[in-house]
């Protein structure tokens, strides 16, 4: 059974030229190793994106054997959507990540893709708060002020969104608690990323108003 890690396979405009190559599509070409670099309590593995890819093969050797996989995104902003990372393991211990690329072959130069993995304490499900937002969750990316990570903030980053959402308020960018977020749209059923205070809040809302 394929298990998608995140599957971004959705059209760019940018990039409607190229064609996303399915899994499917002949046999894996080229492969790739990177080392995870740490940043604080997480590390970061990056590869390239350029060119596209299919079926390739990527490998990342991690810096202990306790990590998990906590994000995929990829740089500049407006690629997400055009790869997909899939069928991920680890092995030798949990000291070694693999997983398969497919991406358009139109991704221009620099552009890169960014593994993040970090301790399972790392990573907190906030699902059993009730915010009006679905999947709520929050990610320690760096180390932050005092309350930053936790449950408690996450709720009240999720609900001063929708609050703002719903007074069609710009959701941009605003403060809860004395820290400063950035949110954006990303193509997921999780589909609201919030960053501050050394976090990721992640949560899935309206995106649009009619």
């Amino acid at each position: 059974m394929r298990t998608t890690v995140f599957r971004r396979i959705a059209p760019l405009a940018a990039l409607a030229a190229g064609a996303l190559i399915l899994p499917a599509a002949a046999q894996a070409k080229g492969s790739a190793t990177a080392v995870c670099k740490s940043q604080g309590q997480m590390c970061v593995a990056t590869f390239d994106l350029a060119g596209g890819a299919s079926r390739k093969d990527l490998t990342v050797r991690l810096p202990d054997t306790n990590l998990q996989l906590v994000s995929v995104t990829a740089t500049p902003a407006y690629v997400e959507g055009a790869y997909q990372v899939y069928d991920p393991s680890f092995s030798l211990g949990g000291s070694l990540f693999k997983s398969k690329l497919n991406a358009v072959k139109s991704i221009p130069k620099g552009a890169k893709l960014r593994i993040t993995f970090g301790p399972p304490e790392t990573m907190l499900n906030c699902g059993g708060i009730h915010t009006g937002v679905g999947d709520l969750s929050i990610i320690r990316r760096q180390d932050g002020p005092r309350g930053a990570y936790g449950c408690p903030q996450a709720a009240a980053v999720g609900k001063t969104w929708l609050k703002r959402f719903n007074a069609y308020q710009q959701t941009e960018s605003f403060s809860v608690r004395g820290i400063d977020y950035r949110c954006k749209v990303v193509p997921f059923p999780v589909n609201i990323n919030c960053y501050g205070g050394g976090t990721a809040v992640l949560f899935s809302a309206p995106s649009g108003h009619n």
